[in-house]
């Protein structure tokens, strides 16, 4: 906590009164606590005697959580896991509508990249039709994620051979070994999973397009196009297009009109920087940042601040 305290200096009227703002983020080694932390340090440049901290946390739900106390000021938060606190749907549904809950900026989030067997003449989302495809374990992120693209794609698991339920941990000797034709490779890539089965047999990643995957975007505002850069895995010669579930900064409306365009003209007045701090952070845009996966309804300071950006 004190190194996060350190580390995310001064923040310009993001907390009034001398209190320290913290943003509750994720665990220490996953990817939502160093996005935290580096929105705080791009921040420090804009110093106006204001501390802020990035606080770990167990993630979406608990964050969610914080926020709904007042324990903190502002959250990173799954996309979709936002939306349905806001509704009181899902798990969210016996606390009821988080009607206060509002958006400040969209950030990177975790990807789903879709690896076939070397031979197993699958090429494109419609080969995997009579394929044995790993989809991952009933309830995980995984799978969620699978059956989500599969469904974009204009797909069901009716349509496969068969549809494994091996863990994310599994799947890659059973792919290198022959005995499934596919897997979904879900979360923040690069993902050393699915590097190992490029790197070990070759594995070949699969675009996701389909005429129906912009149509089931527009139905489903928590998942949004990916990118995923051939730099990102050795030997891949080129980026892949994919979907993604964003990562929100959110906040309520107990924060000020003034606290939250401080904190996006702070975050836009470094932006470069802010997307050199983190690996996934790089191909961040400015644009996409403030729409992009965005489930829940903007800070009016936020707003405010896209509207006279040109932003919206």
């Amino acid at each position: 906590m004190v190194a996060a305290v350190l580390a995310c200096a001064a923040m310009p009227a993001l907390a009034e009164g001398g209190k320290v703002a913290l943003i509750a983020s994720g665990e220490v080694t996953g990817y939502y606590y160093p996005a935290a932390g580096a929105l705080c340090r791009v921040v420090n440049k804009e110093s106006g005697g204001v501390n802020c901290a990035a606080v770990p946390s167990s993630g979406s739900a608990a964050n969610l959580a914080s926020l709904r106390s007042g324990a903190v000021e502002l959250g990173v938060v799954q996309a979709q896991a936002a939306q349905m606190a806001a509704a009181g749907t899902g798990p969210f549904k016996d606390v009821g509508p988080f009607a206060d809950l509002r958006s400040v900026l969209s950030l990177p989030g975790e990807s789903v990249l879709l690896l076939a067997r070397q031979g197993s003449g699958i090429e494109s989302m419609a080969d995997l039709k009579g394929k044995r495809v790993n989809l991952g374990r009933p309830g995980s992120f995984q799978r969620a994620m699978a059956e989500a693209t599969l469904e974009a794609a204009g797909l069901s698991e009716g349509d496969l051979a068969i549809a494994v339920e091996l863990e994310l941990s599994e799947q890659t000797p059973e792919l290198c070994e022959g005995n499934i034709d596919a897997a979904f490779y879900s979360g923040y890539q690069p993902m050393a999973e699915a590097a190992m089965a490029m790197d070990e047999c070759d594995a070949l990643p699969v675009q996701i397009k389909a005429k129906t995957v912009e149509t089931y975007l527009k139905q489903h505002a928590w998942l949004t196009r990916a990118n995923i850069r051939k730099d990102l895995y050795p030997g891949m010669r080129d980026d892949v297009v994919s979907l993604q579930v964003r990562a929100l900064l959110v906040t309520t409306t107990r924060s000020s009109n003034a606290q939250v365009q401080d904190w996006l003209k702070a975050i836009h007045g470094n932006f470069s920087a802010l997307t050199h701090l983190h690996p996934v952070l790089r191909g961040l845009g400015r644009a996409d940042s403030a729409k992009d996966g965005i489930t829940v309804k903007l800070h009016d300071g936020a707003d405010i601040f896209y509207g006279e950006t040109g932003l919206k």
